[in-house]
C-alpha cells in the first residue's frame, strides 16, 4: 500500500492537466468577454469606453500656458478651425478671433499656410476637453444588478445603461433628428431602442440617454454621446447586433457628430469640404461641409443634398435656394444662426454696360461724381505768349482736387494728337483714348491719371466667413479720392441671380 500511494497520487496530478488542456483548448474564452478583477470589484460601475475607432480623427495637443496647438489643413481658416473643430459658435469665435491674431501675428485669417502650427487661446480650465470644447460633468454610467427581464425567461441578468444629456446637446440632437428625418426613408426606419435577448443576458440601452438613428440600409445607429458604454458592453452589441453601428462623438461638435453619423448611415456617397462653382466672370461659389448621394440615380433624379453645419450671420437667401433646386441640389442648413444677423456694410457696384471709349469714359466719370465739360476749348497759349494766343478742343474738361483733366479721342491726326500732349506742359492731365480701348484700358487710364489706386483683378466681392457661398468677379475696387467716388467698377453682365446676391449683402447696383 505504501507503494501504491505514490503511484496514485502522481496519476491524479498528470490526469488533471491533461485534462485542463483538453479544457482550455476546446472552450478558449474570446479576449473581448473577460473581465478583469478591477471591473468586478466597481459594483457594477463601468470605466468609460474610448471613442470609436471607426475612423481617423486628428486631435490637437494641448501647449503650455492654456493654450491649444492646431495644424492647418488645406481651406482652413481661423473662423472655421474654431467652429467646426472645437465646437464654438458664431459669437465666441468672433469673440476669440483678436486674440487668436495677436498670438500667432496674423494679418488675415483667411490666408494660412498649410502645415502651419498656430495657437488657439481655448483655455486650460479643467472643464474643457482635448478638443478644447465646454465638458459639463457626466453622471457614471451604471449597469443595474440583476433582474427580471420583461420576458418570464429567468435565466441571465438585465444591463440597463443610463447617460447624460445637456441642453445643447439635446436641442443639437433634435435639430439632427430633423435632419434624419429628411435623408433617410420612412420604410427603412427602424425606431425600437437597442435590447438584446440572449439564453445568458438580457442588455437594454435606455433611449433618451442612448438614442437611435435608422441607416440607409436598414441598420441603426447608437449615439454613445458620453463614450459611456464599456468595452464588455460594446462588444455584446456588435456580436448579437452586427447591423448596430455605434457613434461616440457628442452632438456639442456638430461637424465631428454629423461627419460620424453620415459615414455609419450607409448612404451611396457623402463627401465633406465640398466646392461647386458656377459661372465664369461673376463666378458663383457655393460651398458645403457635406454633399450626400443618398443612391446610385441620385444625381439623375436630382436629388443631391448640400448639408452646411457653421453658424453663418446671414443664411441663404431664397434666390439661391432657388437656384441650386434647378441645378439638382438641396440645401440644408439644420443649424440657423442664433439671433439677428449683422446688416451687411452699404456698398455701390458700378457695372459699365457701353462699349465705345468715350462712352466707357464718360460713364466711369458720371460714376465718380466728376462733373465734366463736352468740346472744351482749352487755352494752350495766352496773352502772356508774346501775344500768341491758342485754344485746344478736347472732347472732356474736368477738374478734380485743384488739377485739370482733358479727355482726348486719337482719330489719327497727328496735328489734334500733337496740340493734345503739348497741353501737358501747361499742367494739364492729359487722358488719350484710342480706337480699340476697352473697359480696362480706359479705367486704367481714368483712375491713373486721378492717382486713385487700384488694380484690374478677380475680387471676392461676398467674404465666404459671413454665408456659404462667394462671389468673385473682375474689376477695380477704388478707394474715394477727391471729389470723385470710389465702389466696384465691373463691365460683368449680371443677371438676376446675381443681382439678387449682391442686393442680400448690400451692394447698391448702378448700371451706365
Amino acid at each position: 500500500m505504501s507503494s501504491l500511494a505514490p503511484r496514485l497520487w502522481v496519476g491524479t496530478v498528470f490526469a488533471a492537466v491533461a485534462l485542463a488542456g483538453m479544457s482550455g483548448g476546446a472552450h478558449a474564452l474570446d479576449r473581448r468577454f473577460e473581465l478583469s478583477p478591477s471591473l468586478l470589484s466597481q459594483g457594477g460601475e463601468a470605466p468609460a469606453a474610448p471613442r470609436s475607432e471607426g475612423r481617423s480623427v486628428r486631435k490637437s495637443e494641448r501647449a503650455p500656458a492654456g493654450l491649444t496647438d492646431y495644424t492647418v489643413r488645406p481651406g482652413d481658416h481661423i473662423f472655421k478651425i474654431l467652429m467646426r473643430e472645437y465646437g464654438l459658435s458664431n459669437r465666441e469665435a468672433e469673440a476669440l478671433i483678436p486674440e487668436v491674431r495677436r498670438i500667432n501675428g496674423i494679418a488675415d485669417i483667411r490666408r494660412l499656410r498649410v502645415g502651419q502650427t498656430i495657437r488657439l487661446p481655448l483655455g486650460a480650465a479643467a472643464g474643457n476637453d482635448d478638443r478644447g470644447r465646454s465638458r459639463p460633468i457626466a453622471r457614471e454610467a451604471t449597469v443595474a444588478p440583476g433582474s427580471r427581464g420583461p420576458t418570464a425567461k429567468e435565466t441571465g441578468h438585465l444591463l440597463r445603461m443610463t447617460g447624460y444629456a445637456g441642453e445643447r446637446e439635446t436641442h443639437d440632437l433634435d435639430a439632427a433628428r430633423r435632419l434624419w428625418d429628411g435623408l433617410v426613408a420612412a420604410e427603412v426606419r427602424d425606431a425600437r431602442p437597442i435590447r438584446i435577448e440572449d439564453r445568458n443576458f438580457s442588455l437594454s440601452l435606455d433611449p433618451e440617454n442612448f438614442p437611435t438613428f435608422p441607416a440607409a440600409d436598414g441598420g441603426r445607429i447608437l449615439v454613445d454621446a458620453e463614450g459611456r458604454i464599456p468595452p464588455l458592453v460594446r462588444a455584446l452589441i456588435e456580436e448579437k447586433e452586427p447591423s448596430v453601428r455605434i457613434v461616440s462623438e457628442n452632438p456639442r461638435n456638430r461637424r465631428r457628430f454629423l461627419s460620424s453619423l453620415l459615414e455609419g448611415a450607409g448612404f451611396y456617397s457623402v463627401e465633406e469640404n465640398v466646392s461647386l462653382e458656377f459661372g465664369a466672370d461673376p463666378r458663383l461659389t457655393v460651398t458645403a461641409d457635406f454633399k450626400v448621394e443618398k443612391s446610385p440615380d441620385s444625381l439623375l433624379r436630382n436629388d443631391v443634398i448640400l448639408l452646411n453645419v457653421d453658424e453663418y450671420r446671414r443664411g441663404v437667401p431664397p434666390a439661391l435656394t432657388g437656384f441650386l433646386r434647378r441645378e439638382g441640389f438641396q440645401l440644408v442648413e439644420p443649424f440657423p444662426a442664433r439671433g439677428e444677423s449683422t446688416p451687411p456694410a452699404s456698398q455701390t457696384l458700378y457695372q459699365i454696360t457701353v462699349s465705345e471709349p468715350r462712352d466707357i469714359a464718360d460713364s466711369i466719370l458720371r460714376a465718380l461724381n466728376l462733373r465734366y465739360d463736352v468740346d472744351r476749348s482749352v487755352e494752350l497759349f495766352g496773352s502772356g505768349d508774346g501775344g500768341v494766343t491758342l485754344f485746344v478742343r478736347t472732347d472732356r474738361y474736368f477738374e478734380n482736387g485743384g488739377d485739370r483733366f482733358v479727355v482726348s479721342h486719337f482719330d489719327g491726326d497727328p496735328v489734334s494728337y500733337t496740340l493734345t500732349r503739348l497741353l501737358e506742359t501747361r499742367g494739364y492731365r492729359v487722358i488719350m483714348l484710342g480706337d480699340h480701348d476697352d473697359f480696362r484700358v480706359v479705367a486704367e487710364k481714368i483712375f491713373g491719371r486721378l492717382r486713385m489706386p487700384g488694380a484690374f483683378a478677380r475680387y471676392d466681392l461676398v467674404p465666404y466667413r459671413e454665408a456659404p457661398y462667394g462671389i468673385q468677379m473682375s474689376g477695380f475696387r477704388v478707394p474715394r479720392s477727391g471729389s470723385a467716388t470710389g465702389g466696384f467698377f465691373t463691365n460683368a453682365a449680371l443677371n438676376p441671380l446675381f443681382r439678387d446676391l449682391l442686393d442680400f449683402n448690400g451692394y447698391s447696383i448702378v448700371s451706365y
